[in-house]
């Protein structure tokens, strides 16, 4: 599962369109990703929220990938994870990915564990059944981030690492907003068993809980995702 054609999912899709567009009436993304010496400037705007901004970008792009590698100021970075990818990329497991700006992805993630074990994250669900679309902000972690993004369903980051040494960002992460598709499953395994709950179609606002964490680039979190 190299690669994920896009028309097979283009409903799924339309779901996290829909969804973003709900939380238009919130918090904008777009006022809390800045950050002046990262160099990184704010690309998360209404158009990025829109259905037809997706329908647009959709005609773009064919696959989404595992093992996807982003490009911040010239430097290469994965999402932290086993090196499961094509050519040992690493990437959160079973995630596939696709990015439409410098600091905004969408993703989907399956029900598949590191090297394409089945079950790992649900034991009711399928063994490789979609179980989320992700929407993804790269972002640097403060408090205003932290709790304004956890209102609109971001209440995860995940750790971007360079493909060249391992070395964690120095500022920034990846917020992920992860959007139930089946009507209803079990989160009981994965990267945190201990945090198992019952997960229904829509924001899944327990998925991984760790917003209020400040992120510190020296300290290993212990787990995958």
């Amino acid at each position: 599962m190299k690669s994920k054609n896009f028309v097979i999912i283009i409903n799924t899709i339309a779901i996290l369109a829909i969804v973003l567009n709900i939380n238009n009436s919130e918090v904008s993304a777009q006022n809390l990703t800045t950050n002046a010496s990262s160099g990184i400037t704010p690309s998360v705007t209404n158009e990025t929220y829109s259905s037809s901004s997706l329908n647009s970008n959709y005609q773009k792009s064919q696959i989404f990938t595992h093992g996807i590698v982003v490009k911040i100021d010239n430097v290469e970075y994965y999402f932290d994870g086993p090196a499961d990818g094509t050519n040992g990329t690493k990437d959160a497991p079973g995630h596939y990915w696709w990015q439409d700006t410098p600091t905004h992805l969408y993703g989907l993630h399956y029900n598949i564990g590191p090297f394409g074990e089945e079950n790992w994250w649900s034991s009711d669900a399928k063994g490789n059944e979609l179980l989320y679309v992700v929407d993804v902000i790269i972002a640097p972690w403060t408090n205003t981030t932290a709790y304004e993004f956890a209102k609109q369903g971001y209440v995860h980051y995940h750790e971007l690492v360079r493909t060249d040494n391992g070395e964690k960002h120095p500022e920034l992460v990846a917020w992920f907003k992860h959007v139930a598709v089946p009507s209803g499953f079990i989160l009981d395994k994965g990267a945190m068993p201990e945090d198992k709950h019952i997960v229904a179609a829509g924001i899944d606002y327990r998925f991984l809980n760790n917003y209020f964490i400040p992120y510190d680039p020296k300290v290993a979190h212990g787990h995958y995702e």
